[in-house]
């Protein structure tokens, strides 16, 4: 007579086919997912990678279309008015060239473009260099008329840049008088006759400052 296994040893039996059977493709499931994953994780740290060793741009700075000054790879654009100008006035040796900060500052709270009181005093003084008296800071020929050498005296340099950035503003830009030829022929009235020449010397060096 034939005995059978228990039921018990039967099912045990089955369940153990079943995982076997099962195992192969549960195995390669998980394994792609693995394989997956571990793609992901090396695209991740080559990108990573990629920006960390990346060459750092320079950025090039203009203040109007021209030839660009290279003014190095962390510069803010907060900064590069300040360091155009202070690279402008430290190359032609002006005594203005610890203020390139607040030139800019005077400039945007009156309304002025960043470069003209600097131009001026370029025309006027050649940078606050050459000035009826050293002791006045005077570099923009204000209040210096035909036949005598004083004018408008200031303390200090922040003292002049501040009250003639505020001159211009008053003076001219809020009587609607913001064309430099206009400017020109009320600030340096013979120039006009001699072909607007302090408005070419002063758009000649807002030009420069690039």
């Amino acid at each position: 007579m034939t005995h059978l296994p228990p039921y018990g040893t039967m099912g045990y039996m089955v369940r153990k086919i079943l995982l076997t059977i099962l195992w192969f493709p549960l195995t390669f499931v998980l394994l792609l997912v693995n394989l997956a994953l571990l793609r992901s994780l090396y695209v991740e740290q080559s990108q990573a990678q990629a920006a960390d060793s990346s060459p750092v741009v320079s950025k090039y700075i203009t203040a109007a279309a021209g030839t660009a000054q290279i003014l190095g790879d962390s510069v803010i654009a907060g900064d590069a008015r300040a360091l155009l100008l202070a690279s402008f006035l430290e190359q032609h040796g002006s005594p203005m060239a610890p203020f390139a900060e607040l030139l800019v500052k005077e400039a945007d709270t009156n309304g002025l473009d960043f470069r003209m009181v600097v131009a001026i005093a370029m025309c006027e003084s050649n940078l606050g260099k050459r000035m009826p008296k050293k002791d006045e800071f005077n570099a923009w020929g204000i209040a210096v008329y035909t036949g005598q050498n004083q004018g408008k005296a200031f303390d200090s340099w922040p003292h002049a840049i501040t009250w003639v950035s505020q001159y211009i503003k008053t003076k001219y830009y809020d009587r609607g008088i913001t064309d430099l030829k206009k400017i020109g022929a009320i600030w340096a009235p013979p120039s006009v006759e001699a072909g607007y020449s302090w408005t070419n010397c002063v758009e000649n060096f807002q030009g420069n400052i690039l």
